[in-house]
């Protein structure tokens, strides 16, 4: 409870400053396109340790935690939305991710989560005359994750689970398995 005031306290003091300075800044929402196995990688750091953090790359984007509540409540959100995953074809084939790109560059973004970032989970179907298939949103704080099939959505839980074993493990040793 405490580390989650602090990092209030510090975002607020961050507002303030740069306010002072007569401007403000900040991004609301990041959306990714997801369509198959998904590159993830989680990696700890001061692990068991009051400066432990937590990295999370999953597709284009790199997310920071330090507390297993924070983990925790995104896997276990994420998996609650197994349900609605089970409408996804099982892989997008190849020739469909096409239709998923929103344009000719490459974006990534960088995200600090805190405390329980609210998650939200709903489908969206596929409409008429739209080449985008059926897809599962998955919004975690400011970035919503739009999953086209079961192979994206199954390799992202697996690693928003390894990041809440990470964090629930003490130091010295072994995550659960």
């Amino acid at each position: 409870m405490g580390s989650r005031n602090q990092t209030s306290t510090s975002t607020e003091r961050a507002i303030a400053e740069e306010a002072a300075r007569g401007g403000f800044s900040s991004v609301g929402n990041i959306a990714v396109r997801v369509a198959g196995i998904a590159p993830t990688r989680v990696d700890m750091r001061f692990a068991g340790t009051p400066q432990q953090q937590l990295g999370i790359s999953l597709g284009t984007i790199l997310a920071y935690m330090s507390t297993h509540l924070t983990a925790q409540a995104i896997a276990d959100k994420w998996a609650a939305a197994a349900p609605m995953a089970r409408g996804l074809s099982q892989v997008l084939p190849v020739q469909r991710h096409g239709a998923m790109a929103s344009g000719p560059w490459l974006l990534s973004a960088m995200v600090r989560f805190a405390g329980m970032p609210t998650v939200n989970a709903d489908v969206l179907t596929a409409q008429p005359g739209r080449e985008l298939p059926t897809m599962l949103r998955i919004q975690v704080g400011p970035v919503t994750w739009e999953l086209a099939d079961a192979a994206a959505y199954s390799s992202m839980l697996s690693a928003w689970r390894i990041a809440a074993d990470l964090l629930a493990a003490p130091c010295g040793e072994s995550p659960p398995v």
